[in-house]
């Protein structure tokens, strides 16, 4: 291993453990170590991915000895085409560090890439609120976030990017409409269904069943909205207060086009299924967003047609989510299932329940939308 490798790794791309602490630290640097390396607390599971902590230090030229630390992000398998799309964001600047006004990224601090495995080596970001966001955390995101969005409505992607434009058919998953149908009937035979159907407002489960068939139908009338770059994760715990007046994201590895407020939807909804909002929130968390990315939107120049269309995109991103709804029935009819809020494991069940199924009648309220994603009216 020649001086200043890191263990464990052959470059083969731009990965020099004293090229990456003199990018994180910003000085001259002499040699450099890996004291440590341990695995991230990292909820989503993917088979062939890993996460982990390096510690290490760095010997400056002058002598001095600064200790420094980095996230590593390694795959291979199933979720490789997504990493080195990730990958091609930090690179390309797509994920960039951020500022005041747009949506930032941590540091790019070195990368491995070869035809079975990608790994990233990134700055560590810390939650000014330690992760408990407060109301008006997530309508500053919010704009933010509109920002970075606005900014591709007059700037072509980087020729050769892998967009994830199908966006919409991973979140809808049209090819399992009919698993998920018949997944529907066997949960009406359980004992404990009309207790659900009750708790949902949901007789029969047939607003359910109509929001997992409509799915098709939604995607094809996002496609005709004018179409941006879009994060498409932006659940709270992607995104950190890297200060009261800077918000960056990680996981860059679904970035494609896409309806301006459809990122809105994970912020909404996903933080709420992960335990990182409150269902109780969920009206003013909505109101909030939505009001703030407008706003921000019209600042920026966005013409006004585009401004009024959000409303219907962000209520027709939220009708593709049919999963929830239907993982919220599972685990009402499942007394096993405890563990249901991904960033609340410690969460008891039945608060956890008390949760989806406001998250889950709220999705179903808008997947009873009319044309255009419009509530119907009350």
């Amino acid at each position: 291993m020649r001086p200043g490798s890191l263990p464990d790794c052959e470059p083969a791309g731009d990965l020099d453990a004293v090229t990456v602490a003199a990018r994180l630290t910003g000085l001259p640097v002499r040699d450099a170590r890996i004291v440590d390396r341990r695995e991230a607390v990292y909820d989503p599971f993917l088979p062939g991915r890993r996460v982990e902590l390096v510690a290490a230090s760095a010997t400056l030229t002058d002598g001095r000895v600064v200790a420094w630390h980095a996230i590593v992000k390694a795959t291979s398998g199933p979720g490789l085409r997504d990493a080195r799309r990730e990958l091609a964001a930090y690179r390309l600047g797509i994920a960039a560090p951020s500022t005041t006004t747009r949506l930032g990224a941590p540091r790019l601090l070195g990368w491995r890439e070869d035809p079975d495995a990608v790994e990233i080596w990134l700055d560590v970001l810390r939650d000014r609120d330690a992760g408990e966001w407060p109301l008006e955390r997530f309508g500053f995101a919010a704009g933010t976030i509109a920002r970075w969005n606005a900014q591709w409505l007059d700037r072509a992607v980087p020729a050769g990017f892998d967009a994830q434009d199908a966006w919409a058919e991973r979140h809808g998953q049209p090819e399992r409409v009919t698993e998920a149908v018949e997944a529907l009937e066997g949960f009406r035979r359980q004992p404990g269904a009309r207790a659900a159907m009750s708790e949902l407002a949901d007789p029969g489960f047939a607003r359910t069943q109509a929001l997992i068939e409509r799915a098709p139908g939604r995607i094809a009338e996002l496609a005709s909205f004018p179409r941006v770059l879009l994060h498409h994760d932006l659940v709270r715990s992607n995104l950190f207060a890297v200060s009261a007046r800077r918000i960056a994201a990680i996981d860059w590895e679904h970035v494609g086009r896409g309806p301006l407020g459809v990122d809105l939807a994970p912020l909404v909804a996903g933080s709420v299924r992960r335990g990182e909002a409150s269902a109780a929130a969920l009206p003013d968390l909505e109101r909030l967003v939505l009001r703030r990315y407008a706003t921000t939107l019209r600042e920026a120049g966005v013409a006004a047609p585009v401004v009024r269309g959000v409303p219907d995109a962000y209520r027709l991103a939220l009708g593709l989510r049919w999963h929830v709804v239907l993982g919220t029935i599972s685990a009402s009819l499942d007394p096993s299932i405890a563990r249901i809020r991904g960033s609340r494991p410690n969460e008891p069940r039945a608060e956890s329940l008390a949760h989806l199924v406001v998250l889950a009648r709220y999705l179903l309220e808008a997947g009873d939308a009319g044309p255009g994603g419009r509530r119907p009216a009350r």
